[in-house]
């Protein structure tokens, strides 16, 4: 015969153990969910149309595809695929956009290299590897920098960087960078200086507030 304190016993450990393990499986969901970021964020880039509404944008996006959009911000379409900045300032040329085009290696280092889209085609072409632009100077040149790394991946402290600078001929062994003045019609180098702090607040005064014959001594 059956004994029922027995079987309500083994009812109650039952639920018990259900009800732990719903428990667990709720709590992680939730820290799991209070650690996921949602970014979606359109930048505007400096082409404009005659409404004077922004046609081409950097898309930041966890939801979407990240890249180079273009339309309305309400209705816009992507049109090149991948992770590009905008903090430093993209250049327009006419019909010629220069950007820094993000990549990241197998160790979590976040490399830059400038690249160049025909906004009528919105083809990519690689100028110059390794090197972030940082604006256009008073006088029109991109004012790029080159041999560093970017900020995010910490080189003053990463033992990476050695790493990589050891088999990188487009990073400085010695901490050092080079400002380069880039004429944006022709994409050849006009100008470039030794700079050993990139990072300065007086970068943009001494580089981009004024003319490349400012600059050159």
């Amino acid at each position: 015969m059956n004994n029922p304190k027995f079987s309500t016993n083994a009812l109650l450990t039952v639920i018990i153990i259900f009800s732990a393990l719903g428990l667990f499986v709720t709590v992680k969901l939730y820290d799991m969910a209070a650690h996921i970021v949602i970014v979606n964020q359109m930048v505007p880039i400096e082409a404009e149309d005659r409404s004077g509404d922004s046609l081409l944008w950097v898309r930041y996006s966890t939801i979407d595809p990240s890249g180079i959009y273009e339309g309305f911000e309400s209705n816009a379409e992507l049109r090149v695929e991948g992770d590009f900045g905008s903090d430093w300032g993209a250049v327009l040329e006419d019909d010629q956009l220069y950007i820094n085009k993000y990549s990241y290696t197998d160790v979590g280092m976040t490399l830059c290299d400038l690249v160049r889209i025909d906004t009528r085609t919105f083809d990519l072409e690689p100028v110059r590897r390794n090197t972030i632009l940082r604006g256009r100077c008073a006088s029109g040149e991109l004012v790029c920098v080159s041999g560093t790394f970017l900020p995010v991946n910490h080189p003053e402290n990463n033992s990476l960087f050695d790493l990589y600078s050891m088999t990188s001929p487009d990073v400085s062994k010695d901490g050092s960078s080079t400002v380069i003045f880039i004429d944006p019609v022709t994409q050849q180098e006009v100008y470039s200086v030794s700079e050993k702090d990139t990072l300065s607040p007086t970068f943009n005064k001494k580089y981009l507030d004024r003319t490349l014959e400012e600059v050159m001594p």
